[in-house]
């Protein structure tokens, strides 16, 4: 770890900046180290912003999460701050010890000795899945947030940047963006209510800790939306087959609801092209050329083409 003071890079010298503005940690905070290296596969961690773990003395640790430069306008930073503010408020997520809403930095309690990092094969656990989607229905309990999220909304921004900056959509990229279109009609003709929504299904940022408890990490993207997005965003993540949702449909609704069960379906399919956008830009402006950004597309991409190329994709729209 590196003492406090003896910072040997600029981003080490932003860190010990934003150390003394944390009221617990001022005076008290003598080490810090970076939690993770920044990596999007296999793993997703660290990649909007990077995470260290701050040691006080004489107390417990904390983790500080501090916004990436490169990702400037493709997330909300003060979206992020408050979502992550209310997670703790709720216990979805870590308690918060400070937060910057506008920098968009973040100190919260350090899970510690007990916690770990779920992987897909966790998530095949039926307990543990139900788990983090209770605390998803925790979170969305909450007091309502100040922004919204719209998955299109953010899916024609990201066209426009690619356009913008001359990069290439696939040759495909035509249609999914049209199918993308058909679904946001079909959402809007169907109606949804508004509630807080975490908006983010990645597998690497759920905890597991001790006796199944889970914690769910990362909000940048939080905001008022359809509940169901929530539940469709970590189904299309864990479950290859439609009919493997059924049950956490039913555990989600407390009934069998098929309509709900084609929502999930076609809200994954609208995620995977989001975030598959947001990962050919960033393999291109990005300078962190060792993320894998063009993998990461690449296959949030044929995540997408899978689900829209289904035969009932269609008769999904048709029946939410």
């Amino acid at each position: 770890m590196t003492a406090l003071g003896r910072a040997r890079t600029d981003e080490e010298a932003a860190v010990e900046a934003l150390i003394a503005q944390v009221p617990q940690w001022a005076t008290s905070a003598s080490a810090y180290a970076q939690l993770c290296p920044d990596v999007v596969s296999p793993m997703h961690r660290g990649v909007a912003g990077a995470l260290w773990l701050v040691e006080p003395e004489g107390g417990a640790s904390g983790v500080l999460k501090v916004p990436r430069p490169d990702m400037d306008g493709l997330f909300d930073r003060a979206a992020g701050a408050t979502g992550a503010q209310l997670a703790g408020e709720t216990g979805a997520g870590p308690g918060i010890i400070w937060a910057d809403a506008d920098g968009g930095a973040v100190a919260m309690e350090h899970l510690g000795k007990g916690w770990r990092t779920a992987s897909l094969a966790d998530l095949q656990e039926a307990r543990v899945m139900k788990a983090a989607l209770d605390a998803a229905r925790a979170f969305q309990a909450g007091a309502a947030l100040p922004v919204r999220f719209d998955v299109f909304a953010e899916i024609r921004a990201l066209e426009t940047r690619l356009i913008a900056a001359n990069i290439a959509l696939p040759a495909d990229g035509w249609w999914m963006l049209e199918q993308g279109s058909a679904i946001e009609k079909a959402i809007a003709a169907a109606g949804h209510d508004l509630v807080p929504c975490r908006n983010d299904g990645v597998s690497s940022n759920i905890m597991i800790g001790p006796e199944g408890a889970v914690k769910l990490l990362d909000y940048d993207r939080a905001g008022m939306n359809d509940p169901a997005y929530d539940l469709a965003v970590l189904l299309t993540e864990v479950c290859a087959f439609a009919s493997e949702r059924e049950p956490y449909v039913e555990h989600w609704a407390g009934r069998a609801d098929t309509a709900l069960l084609n929502r999930t379906v076609v809200y994954g399919a609208a995620d995977d092209l989001m975030w598959a956008l947001w990962a050919m830009l960033s393999a291109e402006t990005s300078p962190r050329v060792h993320v894998e950004f063009r993998k990461y597309a690449e296959w949030r991409l044929l995540r997408c083409r899978q689900a829209m190329l289904q035969p009932q994709f269609e008769e999904r729209l048709r029946k939410l």
